[in-house]
């Protein structure tokens, strides 16, 4: 008995280590040819513009040294955790609403998917105007560039349940929040996934356009003052700090999607 757990948890743990391979290993063999590339495009060009890729690590490092970098990331993390958590519980109650009720669907489709595709950068006057440049402006930024995804994809996933599991579900004497949480939700998991981690990396590009547009604070101070001065080392470092921001927070989206919603 005891071979036989040793022997399940071996084959586990191959399995979990092909997949990691399968998984990882292409996107880890890409970023090294790219990071590559730039160090040795970079250095033959000798350009100002383009610094290679180990001046920017340096340049990196040097700002974390300097203590600055980590008081404007969390000007930044505050604002991005309160946008996208409004962002998250309204983008769910009204997709949701919208996929239950058809009333609710015909009242805000056409406004949802109009939203969807304007320019929501234009919006950001407005907030200005009515809430000054401090952190409730900044905020509407990173919903207004989130929810409306999130809204879509929920709506989408909960719409295209199989109507056969939620008859299923009733045969069985389910009440309709157990319908909703038990046999909707998991079944339209991989869609409302999908959108929390498009919201959340649309969310971080209205972060940056919020803090370098509305108010120069945070990551994107760091932004202006590094493309003002043209200390391009210390602009890309930035840049690159958001992408692997980017990466971080929808792995965090995926972990979190996988345990909440079963995905």
């Amino acid at each position: 008995m005891i071979g036989t757990e040793v022997a399940a948890r071996q084959a586990a743990g191959v399995r979990s280590r092909a997949r990691w391979r399968r998984e990882r290993l292409p996107f880890l063999g890409s970023l090294v040819v790219v990071v590559l590339a730039w160090e040795l495009v970079a250095q033959r060009m000798d350009s100002l513009i383009f610094p290679p890729f180990s001046e920017v690590v340096v340049a990196f490092v040097t700002m974390v040294g300097e203590g600055a970098f980590f008081s404007e990331l969390f000007v930044s993390l505050v604002t991005f955790v309160g946008g996208m958590a409004i962002a998250v519980a309204l983008g769910f109650l009204v997709g949701g609403a919208m996929a239950l009720w058809r009333p609710v669907e015909r009242a805000l489709d056409v406004y949802v998917n109009a939203a969807l595709g304007a320019p929501v950068i234009a919006f950001v006057p407005v907030f200005i105007v009515l809430f000054g440049v401090g952190y409730p402006t900044r905020i509407l930024t990173v919903v207004i560039f989130s929810v409306f995804i999130i809204i879509v994809n929920t709506f989408a996933g909960l719409r295209s349940v199989d109507p056969s599991f939620v008859e299923m579900g009733r045969s069985f004497g389910a009440t309709g929040r157990q319908l909703f949480w038990q046999v909707r939700v998991p079944a339209a998991s991989g869609l409302i996934g999908t959108g929390l981690r498009i919201g959340t990396i649309r969310g971080l590009k209205g972060l940056v356009n919020g803090e370098v547009l509305v108010a120069v604070v945070g990551l994107g101070r760091l932004v202006v003052r590094s493309g003002n001065a043209f200390t391009m080392d210390r602009l890309y470092a930035v840049v690159f700090f958001l992408v692997l921001l980017t990466f971080l927070a929808t792995g965090a989206v995926r972990l979190l999607t996988r345990v909440v919603l079963k995905a």
